[in-house]
């Protein structure tokens, strides 16, 4: 049972994450935007590996709903 409200749980934050944009997804994952982040920030974008920032996400919205 409890397996089951994990996965449902794990596919409502997917849904959610799947939905932003890239960018959005790695402002959240390093907390916010930080000074000197904007210089780099469209490379480091541009750079990122979508699928990587979204499991990342989803594992670190996961561990903060399960706590």
């Amino acid at each position: 049972m409890s397996n089951l409200i994990n996965d449902g749980i794990r596919e409502g934050i997917l849904a959610d994450v799947e939905s932003m944009n890239t960018s959005n997804i790695l402002r959240e994952l390093v907390g916010g935007m930080k000074p000197g982040i904007s210089e780099s920030w469209d490379q480091r974008v541009a750079m990122a590996d979508r699928d990587v920032v979204i499991d990342r996400l989803v594992e670190k919205r996961f561990e903060e709903a399960c706590r």
